[in-house]
């Protein structure tokens, strides 16, 4: 497999990514605005079993490419799509410890992330690496505000999503 086709795979896993942090943003204005029973809405359910797919086509085109320390990404992230997959059937029949269970299920998000962040940094190019920090840290912001969430205050994992969504797009455009 060639560069190009492992940077192939991972510009497809960051476009999924990309468009799975717009509609993360859409759950989290949500949650700003209606509380936190927006979870438990048909629309926000909705959103987040569509970014449940989202995950899955994101970690076939990662664990594609063939990845620093792949093993992070092969372990950690199946992992984390199988308990979020029990929080979001205990979520649809409105158990809020489906919520907990998906943010348990994300803490895995920056574990697998490593192996993408490790292969990025290895690329030339002083933007690229900018963007790579700026989408492994947005990711850490985000996924350490959830927990947050959990006490009503959404705006730690909206400025993450936000920062990570700004690193990917860049990653996007110029590599």
């Amino acid at each position: 497999m060639s560069n190009v086709d492992i940077w192939g795979y991972v510009k497809l896993g960051n476009v999924v990514s990309a468009a799975a942090a717009v509609l993360i943003l859409v759950v989290l204005f949500g949650v700003a605005l209606m509380g936190l029973q927006a979870i438990f809405a048909q629309w926000a359910l909705a959103i987040m079993w569509v970014l449940w797919l989202m995950g899955i086509v994101a970690y076939v085109f990662y664990a594609s490419a063939r990845l620093r320390v792949r093993a992070l990404m092969v372990y950690a992230a199946p992992a984390a799509l199988a308990i979020t997959l029990i929080g979001l059937v205990l979520l649809t029949i409105h158990s809020f410890l489906g919520a907990d269970l998906i943010v348990l299920g994300y803490f895995l998000e920056p574990i697998a992330g490593v192996s993408l962040y490790l292969t990025l940094l290895g690329i030339e190019g002083r933007l690229i690496k900018a963007a790579t920090h700026v989408f492994f840290w947005g990711a850490v912001v985000f996924t350490v505000g959830l927990p947050i969430i959990l006490v009503k205050d959404p705006y730690i994992s909206i400025m993450g999503d936000l920062i990570k969504l700004i690193g990917l797009v860049i990653l996007i455009m110029f590599k």
